[in-house]
Formats: structure tokens, C-alpha cells, sequence
């Protein structure tokens, strides 16, 4: 029987050490066609995360940009990765909403036309466990989204967390997510009484 109780207290303190939590996310509504970044406006790192994206070099001699990178409606998803289902409570703790469209009306993505191009996301990973990206993605303009997951966890721990890649071209990309894991003090409370039980029980059977 104790040995039962031992067991449903570490899986229990486990699903609590396993939820995930919103670090941070981008979908690029509201956003200047001209920008070449954007604080995050999603998350717990709201409006301090940051995502970048590069320009070719400018063509002489007018210095202009050639089009290498696109935000707008063209782009945009608001199906695949859409929902904040991949939270615990399926709600942004920060703003209350379920979804990345709920907020805005002007729903935009990000479409990546040359693919010469490094898109950057900057956030904190401090006190983060088992960091994981994740965006929807269609092959090209117009396309199927679908989700692509990035395991983040090199960066666990990580104050001035980076990662980057090159968007490949003629895709799109919308609703970026960041998500991790903060074990609570309350967590480990309940590994140690747990454990301290284990140990008290084996000690009266002997």
C-alpha cells in the first residue's frame, strides 16, 4: 500500500514538473512589411524577446534591398499551430487569449522569398528546462502549413539564449512558440517527501 502511494506521489510530481509554460511567440500580425524585427507579443517574454531576420545586400547604386523577405496576409496561418494547445490550460497565462489570432485583426505571416537570409530568435533561457520551437510552415506561398518542432534544449539555462536558421525559399512561416519548463519549489518539496517516505517504509520492513 505505501509503496502504491510512493508511486502516485513521483507520478504525480512528475506531470507537474512536465508542463509547459510559455517562454514566448510571434505571429507577425501588426507588423511593418519594411521591419527586419519584432518584440515578441506572445508569452512571458512578451515585448522583450526578440525575432530578426537579415537582408541580402543592397542593390547599387540605389541601396535598396532586393525582395528577399515578405509580411503579410499572404503569408499568414491561422490554422496550423494557431491555438495555444500545446499549454497545459491552452491560454496565454499573459494575455488571456487561446489563440495567436485573437488579439488582432490584421492577421500576417512571414514569407521568405530569396531563402539567402538568417531568421534569429533572442530570449532568455534562464531558469528554463527543455526548451522547445515551435511554427507552422508551408513549402510555399498559398500552401499547407503544417508544424515544425525544434528541441531548444542546448539553450536550457541560457541567458542570452539564440537560435537561428535560414527560412528556405518561397515558404512562409507564422505563429512562432517558445515553450518550456520551470520546475516549482512545491515540485521539489514533493520529490523530497516522496523520497522521504520511500526511505522511512524500507527501513520499518527491515
Amino acid at each position: 500500500m505505501k509503496k502504491n502511494i510512493l508511486i502516485a506521489s513521483l507520478i504525480a510530481t512528475g506531470a507537474s514538473l512536465n508542463a509547459q509554460s510559455f517562454v514566448a511567440g510571434w505571429d507577425f500580425d501588426s507588423i511593418n512589411a519594411a521591419a527586419t524585427s519584432a518584440t515578441a507579443n506572445w508569452g512571458l517574454q512578451r515585448f522583450s524577446a526578440e525575432a530578426s531576420w537579415t537582408h541580402s545586400p543592397s542593390n547599387p547604386p540605389m541601396g535598396v534591398f532586393v525582395s528577399e523577405f515578405g509580411i503579410s496576409a499572404a503569408y499568414n496561418d491561422d490554422a496550423v499551430n494557431d491555438t495555444f494547445a500545446f499549454l497545459e490550460t491552452g491560454i496565454d497565462a499573459t494575455t488571456g487569449y487561446d489563440q495567436f489570432s485573437d488579439n488582432i485583426a490584421a492577421e500576417q505571416g512571414f514569407g521568405s522569398i530569396s531563402g539567402d537570409d538568417t531568421f534569429t530568435l533572442n530570449f532568455d533561457g534562464t531558469g528554463w528546462n527543455q526548451l522547445t520551437l515551435t511554427y507552422a510552415m508551408a513549402p510555399t506561398e498559398g500552401g499547407t502549413f503544417t508544424v515544425i518542432n525544434v528541441d531548444l534544449g542546448h539553450l536550457d539555462g541560457v541567458e542570452l539564449a539564440s537560435y537561428s536558421f535560414t527560412p528556405a525559399a518561397g515558404a512562409s512561416y507564422d505563429n512562432f512558440a517558445i515553450t518550456g519548463v520551470v520546475p516549482e519549489p512545491s515540485a521539489f518539496a514533493a520529490i523530497f517527501g516522496a523520497v522521504a517516505l520511500g526511505v522511512a517504509a524500507t527501513r520499518r520492513r527491515k
